[in-house]
């Protein structure tokens, strides 16, 4: 029997180097992002809120583990409006936010803007601030190392136009304000409609619908016309009010989230809490961990030296 001498096995085709070196850049940008996505988030001081513990012109990372991990709500091509937005969920963390801690969060009233304050009271917290000082459950909050205060003191009877919820005083004398908590009940009913915008946004931050039915006609209350909500509620009578599409009047609700209080170091110019309300816990992105660059916008870069804030970099956030 002869054997039939066997073919020779065909050399496997070698990669060109621009494709290894584009698979290799895919990888990479795909690793990057999904660190970026889950467990990193960096971030830029845009304003003067956290001065002086964060400056304008910080460049800093945040933990989004510690938390937990918080899926992306929504997807498109970055740094414009093309896009969608998506269920979210968010994996138990170590931790929850604390009185202290530096967090980044989405603002409740535009979720497409991160904002970053310093997080002073909890779920079940009073918070109180009398001639600028800050109390906590009746006891003095200690003020950050870096705060400051700009603007003169202002009147304990002065009523500041904007502050939440409307009536509580100003930014110097500020409350007591109670932070809402888990199995809170809220009732609507005639004899506590002056409640009704503060629990109105409440329930818009957590995500449920409300409306404005009248004589056939449905008006959607959003944070978008959020200024007309105090009119509509002394105008329109109870029963025009749905939640979810079911009757508000006579309803209880039960709060969904823990509930922060959030304000900027900088006390005196911070759209903090005392402004725009509690934040609720599915905003929340991450805690500050750290500045890793930092230049001063007002040096022109032929200062290139100087303008480099060589102090802060790799400065941990506290």
């Amino acid at each position: 029997m002869t054997m039939q001498p066997s073919e020779k096995a065909k050399p496997k085709k070698r990669k060109n180097a621009f494709r290894e070196y584009s698979e290799s850049l895919f990888v990479a940008i795909a690793i990057a992002l999904l660190i970026r996505a889950l467990v990193i988030y960096p971030f830029r001081i845009p304003t003067g809120s956290m001065e002086d513990s964060l400056l304008v012109g910080d460049f800093l990372l945040a933990n989004k583990f510690v938390y937990g991990l918080r899926s992306p709500d929504w997807i498109g091509i970055p740094y414009t409006q093309l896009g969608f937005k998506v269920p979210f969920f968010r994996t138990p963390g170590f931790r929850k936010p604390q009185r202290g801690d530096v967090v980044i969060f989405k603002y409740p009233r535009d979720d497409k803007l991160n904002y970053i304050k310093r997080c002073v009271a909890v779920s079940g917290d009073t918070i109180f601030v009398d001639a600028k000082k800050t109390y906590i459950n009746g006891k003095l909050s200690p003020m950050p190392p870096d705060h400051k205060f700009i603007r003169p003191m202002e009147s304990p009877q002065y009523k500041e136009r904007g502050i939440f919820p409307p009536g509580k005083g100003n930014r110097d004398f500020y409350g007591p304000v109670v932070v809402p908590s888990p199995g809170d009940t809220l009732h609507f009913n005639e004899t506590n409609k002056e409640k009704w915008f503060e629990r109105f946004q409440l329930m818009v931050y957590e995500g449920h619908q409300l409306a404005l039915n009248y004589e056939g006609e449905s008006i959607e209350l959003t944070v978008e016309n959020l200024d007309r909500w105090r009119s509509a509620i002394s105008i329109y009578p109870s029963e025009s009010f749905l939640l979810d599409g079911e009757p508000l009047k006579g309803h209880i609700y039960t709060v969904k989230h823990r509930h922060y209080f959030m304000m900027g170091d900088n006390r005196d110019n911070s759209l903090d809490s005392r402004y725009w309300g509690f934040l609720p816990e599915r905003y929340i992105v991450g805690e500050g961990l750290i500045v890793y660059w930092s230049w001063d916008s007002h040096l022109p870069l032929y200062r290139l030296f100087n303008k480099i804030r060589w102090n802060r970099i790799l400065k941990l956030i506290r």
